[in-house]
């Protein structure tokens, strides 16, 4: 949510999980619940702020912005998603020759 706040414009909570959907970050459903809890959350901890905003033809919509903390936050994430993601392709790269070997008959036990 950081980094769509931080890419754009301020957004209310049902645009963000949209962008969420579009930006292919989960391959399972987004609980819109989960999606405020982060957005509290993250606004308790300093990250976002947030603001009401009159709706197009509707109610009233609860609008949220990034922080320079928040900025500073996905900065150190993204520190240790890259040393993940080193490590993931390292994984990758070790599991292809063990793969691609011969499997072992399992030892016979003796009764």
């Amino acid at each position: 949510m950081l980094y769509l706040l931080a890419s754009g414009r301020a957004r209310y909570g049902y645009e963000l999980q949209e962008l969420l959907r579009e930006e292919a970050m989960t391959d399972s459903e987004i609980d819109p619940g989960v999606v405020y809890r982060t957005l509290r959350q993250l606004e308790q901890a300093g990250c976002v702020v947030s603001s009401w905003e009159p709706g197009v033809g509707g109610p009233n919509r609860h609008v949220y912005a990034i922080t320079d903390l928040g900025r500073e936050h996905l900065g150190d994430w993204v520190v240790v998603l890259r040393r993940r993601g080193e490590h993931m392709l390292g994984f990758v790269a070790r599991c292809g020759p063990v793969l691609a070997q011969p499997t072992e008959a399992a030892p016979t036990q003796q009764r």
